[in-house]
């Protein structure tokens, strides 16, 4: 699992300088070629042939990456270069970047963090579906609440990844959306698949519903601990944001204290972690007939 880190530089596929070591979702080894290196599903390091004819850059699919961890964009870049008909047009950290970027290389799909510098990955999506309705975005986040992906899905969002997820399902995700399905792996459709078995958020997810992409993502770390130093440090605010955060998400629900508030997102919390412990019994006592 990847951890999280930032890094203000926006770089292109051209810009960036590749080794030809195996690598995978979570991590990298060192190494240098004159070719750009991919993995194959082998796990091993395949070249890949810088010639290309016209009519293979025209077909290509543009894809642009915008997460806050470096490592993550440069295992997504490594992972999706290895198949040709792929092209990494850009890559950022930041969202106002990133509505740059869109405007300037209209990709065709958009693998997007939920947690970014300067703006957060629900509010990107809408920007994206108004700009240009034919691009599809595919949400690469370790937030893994219903809420949450709930959110990312009616924003406009095709496709759902999180970083346990392997190369494989990375590059079957593009297929599919490139097919213009929709696409979540298998640990993200266990947590649909319990969404859809209860028939709608339990009563405490529909209470918070109120609050606004951002507030849910504070809501949703307080009730995973974080004090309001570290919510900064997460979601790249300052403390002073997060407090007027706070501020709103208390008067929203009705909550008189900080300590009301951790008290409820720290309930919320515990009840999503239950229905999915539920939600695992229950697929493997199906794996059994």
């Amino acid at each position: 699992m990847i951890g999280e880190g930032t890094s203000g530089m926006q770089k292109t596929a051209i810009e960036r300088q590749r080794s030809t070591s195996a690598l995978s979702l979570g991590g990298h080894n060192g190494g240098s070629s004159d070719q750009p290196a991919a993995i194959a599903k082998n796990g091993k390091p395949m070249q890949l042939s810088s010639i290309e004819s016209p009519m293979e850059s025209l077909t290509k699919t543009k894809i642009l990456v915008v997460h806050n961890n470096a490592l993550t964009r440069f295992a997504l870049v490594r992972v999706i270069e290895q198949r040709r008909q792929y092209e990494i047009c850009a890559e950022t950290d930041h969202a106002s970047a990133a509505r740059e970027l869109f405007v300037r290389h209209q990709p065709r799909i958009v693998l997007l963090g939920l947690a970014l510098h300067g703006g957060d990955g629900i509010s990107l999506i809408k920007d994206f579906r108004k700009l240009d309705p034919t691009t599809s975005v595919i949400v690469f986040s370790e937030h893994d609440d219903a809420l949450s992906m709930q959110r990312a899905f009616r924003a406009g969002a095709r496709g759902y990844l999180r970083p346990q997820d392997d190369a494989g399902e990375v590059l079957r995700a593009l297929e599919q959306i490139s097919a213009g399905l929709l696409y979540a792996s298998p640990s993200v459709g266990q947590r649909l698949l319990e969404n859809l078995a209860n028939g709608q958020i339990e009563p405490v997810s529909c209470e918070v519903k109120v609050l606004s992409d951002r507030e849910l993502q504070v809501f949703s770390l307080i009730g995973r601990g974080f004090g309001p130093s570290r919510l900064a440090n997460e979601l790249h605010l300052s403390v002073k944001t997060i407090e007027t955060h706070e501020a709103h998400i208390k008067v929203k629900l009705g909550l008189g204290s900080a300590a009301e508030l951790s008290e409820k997102a720290t309930r919320w919390t515990l009840q999503s972690a239950r229905r999915n412990l539920q939600l695992k019994k229950l697929l493997k006592t199906t794996d059994r007939f």
